[in-house]
């Protein structure tokens, strides 16, 4: 991708516009793919609503003075909430039974995950909720924290009291317990 910026920029050679180059090293070999563009894509769809570049660290990152619930709930402290990297992985290692479960989307899943972890993306939270046990502890990631905040928030609501967020989400883990682990 670094070399079709290259090439837009320099108004050289021929773009991949609508495919995208494979590469397998393993191999030695080239794949070309077409893709076909989403209509209802936010950036590039017949009608998008993003039109400006976003402070992405700004958008995925939990201030903690100024959580932002509705004004029904009663409002999560998130230092009440959080844990460090090193506390959840110490929870993990101690072989007590908890469920940890990420709130991301499953194209992010692929990426990296936190082993035991069970995949409940917020965007369809909700259906997850029935099968949850709201006396079991409850630890809640994704990838820098806003949205397992989020998640908590809606258990909060239901009743549930044993929940954590991890601070920083996956992107501290990697940072500080898996420096193997990919990042994004």
């Amino acid at each position: 991708m670094a070399t079709e910026a290259i090439k837009l920029i320099l108004g050289k050679g021929e773009p991949l516009i609508g495919r995208l180059m494979l590469y397998d090293s393993l191999r030695m070999s080239f794949r070309d793919v077409r893709i076909r563009k989403d209509p209802q894509c936010e950036l590039c769809g017949e009608s998008p609503t993003i039109t400006e570049l976003i402070d992405y660290q700004a958008f995925c990152t939990v201030e903690l003075p100024s959580l932002v619930v509705k004004p029904a709930h009663q409002e999560v402290d998130p230092r009440a909430v959080e844990i460090s990297a090193a506390d959840l992985k110490g929870v993990l290692a101690s072989g007590k039974h908890v469920t940890l479960l990420d709130v991301r989307e499953p194209h992010e899943w692929d990426i990296n995950r936190i082993e035991p972890a069970r995949l409940t993306p917020l965007s369809n939270f909700e259906q997850f909720i029935p099968e949850l046990n709201p006396e079991e502890d409850i630890y809640l990631y994704c990838y820098k924290g806003k949205r397992s905040m989020t998640a908590l928030q809606q258990l909060k609501d239901r009743g549930f009291k044993h929940l954590h967020s991890l601070a920083g989400g996956i992107d501290r883990w990697a940072e500080e317990v898996d420096p193997n682990m990919p990042r994004y």
